[in-house]
Order: C-alpha cells, then structure tokens, then sequence
C-alpha cells in the first residue's frame, strides 16, 4: 500500500492521511466502472470488486478497501439511505 513515490511528499502508507487512502480506493471504482469517452469497454461492479480486492494491501490499505467494499455491497442490497 503506498509505496512512498506518492507526488509531491513521497508519503507511503499509514503516512498518507486516512481520508487520501480511502478516496484513492473511491477514485479507481469510479474510474473502473464508469464509461470514458476513450473506451467503450468498461468493468463491471463486480470486476472491480475483484481488481480492488486483489490490490488490497499492494495498492490500496485493506481497511480501506473493507470499509468502501462494505458500503458498496450495502448499496447493492438497497441498505444504502441514512436514516433520519
């Protein structure tokens, strides 16, 4: 996770801020899994589950991915509404 070449502090993981390690995870599922205007073929929901998951720990921390993985299958579930 974050090995250090990270621009422009050369920060590596637990010395990358939280909120940084987690959106780093948001931001690939979004780009993963949304249409491009260079690319017709995108991955499915499902395929980026599988990507993220197996760079979890390489790429991305782990509870990171736990946590953006447990909310996405929540969502899936349609247990994704805040409650008053």
């Amino acid at each position: 996770m974050g090995h250090g070449t990270g621009y422009p502090d050369g920060l590596a993981g637990e010395q990358i801020p939280l909120f940084g390690r987690l959106l780093a995870v948001v931001d690939v599922y979004d780009a993963l899994t949304s249409p491009r205007i260079y690319r017709e073929l995108f991955y499915t929901s499902d395929e980026a589950i599988a990507y993220i998951e197996e760079h979890a720990g390489i790429q991305f921390d782990p509870e990171c991915v736990r946590a953006t993985l447990d909310v996405l299958r929540a969502q899936a579930r349609g247990l994704h509404q805040i409650p008053d």
